[in-house]
């Protein structure tokens, strides 16, 4: 007898295990295949395997985001005029910069942003030239493969010192252009260099002073983390 409610116990025991596992919802990992995609005639990136998880890089989507973190040189161009940079006794001499920005996708290949930058070039007579621009830029990217080329316009303004005087606010005009090689689905890793365009108005603020240009020439090492 005992032996008998022993066997319909584990029966009842075995059913009972058997329906919850069947009611049980499951999980599907949702990954792209080479046989799912043969059909795709889409060449905008490759695919990039995490894991279980395969990504398309190369491929931006309007809402999609990236941080930027830059440091570079700082060439000036005219202190006083482009044939003393070319000979090497420029009043100012080669100087760094170093940027924080963040951009927003509009479409795949068109973003907006805004960039804050510190740079610093040190004249002939050991004073120290700073500046802060802070930019608003629109990017058109263009992309091939896992390589992302941005061409990007910038518009703002600058704090700038030099010699215990402050000019601000100072207007910016910043293009750039760049290579950058998507590593993961969220990092990029690249070199950006760009014209770097300052005038000071100074004679609208006194009759005695004259208007002067400054031009910089940047080269950056850069990198990106994409959300």
């Amino acid at each position: 007898m005992k032996r008998l409610i022993t066997l319909l116990s584990v029966g009842i025991i075995g059913i009972y295990i058997s329906s919850a596992q069947a009611a049980l919802p499951k999980t599907t990992f949702m990954q792209s295949s080479q046989d799912e995609n043969s059909g795709d005639d889409s060449d905008d990136g490759d695919e990039y395997t995490e894991g279980d998880i395969s990504f398309d890089l190369g491929m931006n989507l309007p809402g999609d985001q990236y941080i930027k973190i830059a440091l570079g040189l700082c060439l000036p161009l005219n202190f006083p005029d482009f044939e003393s940079t070319i000979k090497g006794d420029s009043q100012l001499k080669l100087g760094g910069i170093g940027s924080l920005g963040y951009h927003y996708f509009l479409t795949s290949k068109m973003a907006i942003g805004f960039d804050v930058s510190f740079g610093f070039n040190v004249s002939i007579g050991s004073h120290v030239f700073n500046y802060v621009p802070f930019i608003a830029a629109f990017t058109y990217q263009p992309v091939a493969g896992r390589f992302e080329f941005p061409l990007t316009i910038g518009l703002g303004f600058a704090w700038e010192s030099f010699g215990g005087k402050n000019y601000f606010p100072g207007l910016v005009v910043k293009p750039e252009a760049g290579a950058m090689f998507r590593l993961t689905e969220s990092w990029s890793l690249g070199l950006e260099a760009s014209y770097l365009l300052m005038p000071q108005f100074s004679s609208w603020y006194n009759d005695n002073a004259e208007n002067f240009a400054g031009q910089f020439l940047t080269f950056s090492v850069t990198a990106r983390y994409h959300f």
